[in-house]
This record gives C-alpha cells, structure tokens and sequence, in this order.
C-alpha cells in the first residue's frame, strides 16, 4: 500500500519550511539513485526523491486545490521507475484542496493516508513555533526512517 503524509494547517504555519527541511534531511543522508527537484518559486519545491526501489514524491505548495492536485502529476516525473510509494505534501486546514486529497489519495484508492497537523501559533510566541517544527519534523523523519521497499 502507498503513502501520502499530508502536513495540513492554516497560513503561516511552516508547512513548506517543514517539507522543504525533510526534503534536504533525505537527499543529505541517504544514497540518491535518481532525483527530480523542481523550484516552483522561490520556496516552494515539487519533485520526486528515488532512494534504491523506493520511490518518494513530494509538493511543498497546498495552499489551493490546483496546488495540492499537482500530486497527480508526480508519477510523470519517474520516466522508466515504478509508481510513487510515497508522498509528502501540504494542504490547509480546510477547503477543496483537502477535500480532493480525502477524496482521491485514500485507503480504497490504494493510499494510507496520514494528516500530520500543524498548530498556529501567535508570530511573537517563537519558543511555541521552534518546538511545535522540531516535533513535526522529527514526526516526519520517524515515519520515514528504516523505510525501504522490499
């Protein structure tokens, strides 16, 4: 079964900052067969990370449905490699974008989905932001360390 790790939160919560973090988290630390990293701006990333036969698909933009729906477009990027396993994506709270995620990316469409939610906090309340982002990421890099397809 694949997996989508979806980090849902309102504006202003980091989730681009967090995926963009585990996005150099694995192609520092593990041996990268193929690699497509595409900048969609300045911040955001769309891409898909090979690590041996596992195959990782990521998109850092979710902030509207024609956002979160570029996951559709992730497997175009394998050329001759298999299926995605997994993917790691944003969406807000609320709205098309994460209703077309529920909709599309679930248990009977083969997917194990996983909503990692991310807390708004006040700009001002920085120690509240800092251990809020290490513990997602740390959530994160938990679900993916060890991982390896068979």
């Amino acid at each position: 079964m694949k997996k989508i790790f979806i980090l849902k939160g309102g504006d202003d919560t980091g989730k681009t900052t967090k995926i963009n973090h585990i996005i150099d988290w694995i192609l520092t630390n593990y041996t990268i067969l193929n690699s497509v990293v595409k900048p969609i701006n300045q911040i955001d990333r769309y891409g898909i990370i090979q690590i041996n036969k596992l195959t990782i698909g990521f998109n850092t933009a979710g902030d509207n449905e024609t956002e979160v729906k570029k996951i559709d477009n992730l497997n175009g990027l394998l050329n001759n490699y298999n299926e995605l396993d997994i993917i790691i994506c944003a969406c807000r709270t609320k709205g098309k974008g994460r209703q077309y995620i529920i909709n599309n990316y679930n248990y009977s469409n083969g997917w194990l989905q996983k909503f990692i939610n991310i807390e708004k906090f006040p700009k001002a309340d920085v120690v509240k932001q800092s251990t809020r982002d290490i513990r997602k990421i740390e959530e994160l890099k938990t679900w993916l360390v060890g991982l390896e397809k068979l």
